[in-house]
């Protein structure tokens, strides 16, 4: 063995790695706190100017007060020398202001200061709700921006109460982190004041504070960084599972109530709520120790000062009197603030996970792959080609592979397969929640990526098999925040086969249709939703197996209304059932994958292929 390595194992050598990692680690962590900060407080300078310059003049009328509590006491005790000559030159020149006595002189300029103090108090906290709703508003911005912008598979990677948690429940912590942060920015700026001057008064008396304030700040600040940042992170993690349990229960209540499984949801819930409230009860009682020991604290560090000020000036301890009590009520000042210092630092720190969280939210790159186009789509003036396209969602995991098939214009294309044989996929493609991995998509002879995808998306009507209906008016409904007169609504609600159903509703077209339409039949959802496609004049129709979960009175009437449609717009429609599509100009089948067969109804059944054997089983 070398002597360097006899070295490196050393002892001394592995207490002094160990202290370099651990300043690594705390460097490495403090500059990614000052990160997140910085990025929360950008354009928010004139804030925290303000801030900084409202808590300066609290620290001075603080300190004013104390100033001013010396010579009350003097005064009362009737001891002539001031004790703190350089003081001395601000009680001469208060006195020389009117010729009352001095305890009455200096008790009004101590009321003064008093109402002084509060209004900066009341102006600092105006200043910070003002800052905390600035951020909070410009942070909940960006963050449904950021939804807006991220890929369609963050939402299919991500459970919904996590992404609600992200941007409801997270800038609510910000909220009260900023709050704690504003206070305890505050108190350490007034702390400072107040140990400034009271260093002029007694040096000794002040480092006495100071001593036992360092003593009673660094174990509940050591505490707070690391307990409370744990409870927060435990906190986190119980209110977004809590947020997902209630919305898949909503979601999903006609299923549930079906096979009566309201218990099972019950029991989750109760896991994740006394999850959360076990975390909350640790985080509260954390919080709750620093003002626990700020009594004895209090009256210790008094008992403190009196014994060394007394062993120092023994023999004219009558003379310190007011120093003492001026030095109890700054410790009154001081105390309290190190104990919300410390309570403020675990709050925040108990807050900061939710800060982190939206951070990285904010900051992540791995769901925006999707890059728009410039090319500006007018009108569709060719046919919709899908060339040698393949698609992986992930590595190794072909989705689809040298699928080829041809929407043409003006035509009615349809697309059969059995389920999970990649018909939606092709629809995800073409709508872009997903980009090709392989060939590409062309439109106008022009690769889809090309186009900008609001003008091209303006074109296309889209209808789901699970349609979106929220609870608004049904002109709303069919609306859907889009700028259209009365008349083009109703238009497209007759297109769509319904506008008479609605016309006999007692309120019409601003009917309410509940959550979720609730109000509505499957059939009649469907064809608000069809109403809503057609309402834009698209270019292209594309129906995701739309008629899937209707009844055969439901499905009949919803497939009258493509058809009339179909004739004069370019349709592309996934197909469940056989009996939606035999109008089509063009059949293509998909079996794992892959087109294996294309051509029209009869044509396809002839060939007893993939399309033939759907048929004979009644799809």
């Amino acid at each position: 063995m070398s002597s360097e390595n006899v070295f490196q194992g050393s002892p001394t050598a592995r207490v002094k790695n160990g202290i370099m990692a651990r300043l690594k680690k705390s460097m490495k962590r403090y500059r990614r706190t000052y990160t997140i900060l910085e990025f929360y407080s950008r354009g928010f300078k004139r804030h925290l100017l303000a801030l900084l310059v409202f808590s300066m003049l609290l620290g001075l009328m603080e300190t004013f007060q104390i100033v001013l509590l010396y010579p009350i006491l003097n005064a009362s005790f009737n001891i002539q020398d001031a004790g703190i000559p350089f003081l001395e030159p601000l009680y001469n020149l208060m006195r020389s202001v009117s010729d009352l006595p001095d305890v009455v002189i200096f008790c009004l300029l101590f009321i003064i200061f008093v109402f002084l103090t509060f209004l900066v108090m009341i102006m600092y906290k105006l200043i910070s709700l003002l800052f905390t709703k600035a951020v909070i508003v410009k942070t909940k911005g960006m963050l449904f921006n950021k939804l807006k912008e991220n890929d369609y598979r963050y939402f299919v990677d991500n459970r919904q109460g996590d992404v609600l948690y992200n941007v409801i429940t997270s800038p609510g912590q910000i909220n009260l982190l900023l709050d704690q942060a504003t206070i305890m920015f505050s108190n350490i700026v007034v702390i400072l004041v107040i140990l400034t001057a009271l260093f002029f008064m007694s040096p000794v008396a002040m480092m006495i504070l100071v001593v036992g304030g360092i003593g009673f700040i660094l174990p509940v600040r050591h505490v707070g960084s690391r307990v409370a940042y744990r409870i927060g992170r435990a906190q986190m993690s119980s209110i977004s599972s809590e947020n997902a349990v209630i919305t898949q229960y909503v979601s999903g209540l006609r299923q549930i109530r079906s096979v009566h499984a309201d218990n099972y949801w019950n029991k989750q819930y109760t896991k994740a709520l006394q999850m959360y409230w076990d975390h909350y009860v640790k985080a509260r009682f954390t919080e709750y120790i620093p003002s626990a020991l700020l009594h004895p604290i209090f009256f210790i560090g008094i008992a403190a000062i009196v014994i060394t000020l007394y062993s120092i000036y023994m023999d004219q301890f009558l003379i310190i009197i007011p120093l003492i009590g001026t030095f109890a009520y700054s410790a009154l000042k001081i105390l309290p603030r190190l104990s919300n210092l410390s309570s403020s630092n675990m709050h925040i720190m108990n807050s900061y996970p939710a800060l982190e969280r939206i951070y990285n939210f904010l900051n992540e790159t791995q769901y925006n792959t999707i890059q728009n186009g410039i090319a500006t789509f007018e009108a569709l003036t060719s046919d919709i080609i899908f060339e040698d396209v393949g698609f992986q969602y992930y590595e190794g995991q072909n989705l689809i592979t040298d699928v080829n098939l041809t929407i043409q214009k003006n035509q009615f294309t349809a697309l059969v397969g059995h389920s999970g044989s990649g018909k939606s996929t092709i629809v995800s493609l073409l709508l872009r929640y997903y980009d090709v991995t392989e060939g590409r998509i062309t439109i106008n002879g022009i690769d889809l990526r090309e186009y900008d995808i609001a003008t091209f998306l303006s074109k296309v009507g889209y209808v789901s098999q699970d349609t979106f209906i929220f609870n608004a008016s049904v002109r709303e409904n069919i609306a859907f925040g889009g700028d259209y007169t009365d008349d083009q609504i109703i238009e497209a609600a007759r297109k769509a086969n319904i506008h008479t159903f609605i016309a006999a509703l007692p309120e019409g077209y601003n009917a309410i249709v509940g959550d979720q339409g609730l109000k509505l039949s499957g059939g009649e959802k469907q064809r608000v939703a069809i109403a809503r496609a057609l309402v834009r004049e698209p270019e292209i129709l594309v129906l995701d197996e739309a008629t899937s979960n209707l009844d055969n009175e439901s499905e009949a009437i919803v497939q009258a209304s493509i058809n009339q449609i179909s004739e004069t717009i370019t349709t592309f429609i996934i197909a469940h059932r056989l009996s939606t599509i035999r109008q089509a100009d063009t059949i293509y089948v998909i079996s794992k994958g892959r087109i294996v067969e294309n051509g029209g109804h009869e044509e396809l059944l002839e060939m007893k292929g993939k399309y033939w054997e759907l048929y004979e089983k009644g799809v």
